[in-house]
């Protein structure tokens, strides 16, 4: 089967990478590992789409997130040269980071209100899935993540004078940034090491210096002896090169669908604490997004654990089961079409 990923262009992602390219790029090495043949194809907007069909000639289109207007949708799935084309609008939010776009659930109740047998509504959380089915009684399909999962040697401990934490991913307020930096700021401060706080940015984007967490991380070690250290998005191979080179990783958000950032740290053999939102991971590494306390010691716990050869284990144990799942369902779902 031929397959067609296509996302909207982002103006940031002048190294092609960033949450929704590298789940697609996963994915669809799965798919043509099991025979079929991908595309991923980034676009302006909905009216970019047509020209990428015609020229690929997909018989399953991929639509990664919520960015195609029920009307454009609608436009193309009654194309007459299209109408052999099979159709799937992939959503990577819970309902958390739904609930901070305005027209979120409304771009869903446009598909639905289509009735297209040939459009397939997909949630990448199970959990996500099972309930809104229930709530919106559609019949959404569950397509998860697919992580390409890498079985290197951890990395020797060299010795140094400060500890190097990374919050790596999008600058969100749901994503919880400002808190996971106090709770690192006072971990180092107990360890008597100057903290290194690693995130995300494109400094030459205007939207980043109005962005309220990046400037209150800013204002945050304005006056710290600690630092924090931005970093450009990478693609997958140079990212998880920068993660070994941490001590710890942090994704303490709010809500989560599934978490990319956390799987490459499985990857580069790194621990990374995180919130109950990121459901896959070992509970040993899971701490609270409110409870200052209980934070620092889980990350004072886990630094001096970095390189636990079980705790490793157990993190890639996790992340193989959750895995092995998403493929059965994703090569069952291409089998059906």
């Amino acid at each position: 089967m031929k397959i067609l990923f296509v996302l909207k262009e982002r103006f940031y992602s002048k190294n092609n990478s960033y949450g929704l390219i590298n789940s697609s790029k996963q994915v669809a090495d799965y798919l043509e590992s099991i025979g079929n043949e991908c595309k991923i194809a980034q676009v302006v907007d909905g009216n970019a789409i047509d020209k990428e069909i015609h020229d690929y000639k997909p018989e399953l289109v991929i639509i990664e997130a919520l960015w195609v207007t029920g009307h454009k949708l609608k436009e193309l799935i009654e194309i007459k040269r299209y109408k052999h084309i099979k159709w799937v609008v992939r959503i990577h939010s819970d309902i958390g980071f739904l609930a901070a776009e305005t027209m979120a659930m409304k771009y869903i109740n446009d598909y639905i209100e289509l009735d297209k047998e040939n459009l397939f509504i997909s949630m990448n959380n199970a959990a996500f899935n099972h309930h809104v089915s229930n709530a919106l009684d559609y019949d959404f399909v569950y397509l998860p993540n697919v992580i390409t999962i890498k079985h290197d040697r951890c990395e020797t401990i060299h010795m140094k004078n400060h500890i190097d934490v990374a919050c790596f991913g999008s600058l969100r307020i749901l994503k919880n940034q400002c808190y996971q930096a106090l709770c690192a700021m006072e971990m180092a401060k107990r360890l008597n090491k100057k903290l290194k706080f690693h995130i995300t940015v494109d400094i030459e984007i205007t939207e980043a210096h109005t962005n309220s967490v990046y400037k209150n991380l800013q204002e945050i070690f304005k006056n710290s002896e600690h630092e924090l250290i931005e970093h450009r998005w990478l693609e997958n191979d140079e990212f998880q090169k920068l993660i070994k080179h941490m001590d710890i990783g942090m994704q303490l958000s709010y809500t989560e669908s599934f978490n990319i950032v956390a799987a490459d740290f499985v990857n580069a053999n790194v621990p990374i604490v995180v919130s109950e939102a990121i459901r896959w991971m070992p509970f040993a590494l899971k701490t609270s997004t409110i409870e200052y306390e209980k934070t620092i010691k889980k990350l004072i716990y886990i630094y001096r654990l970095r390189k636990c050869t079980f705790l490793i284990k157990w993190m890639k144990k996790n992340l193989i089961q959750y895995n092995k799942l998403a493929k059965i369902k994703w090569f069952k779902f291409i089998k059906n079409l």
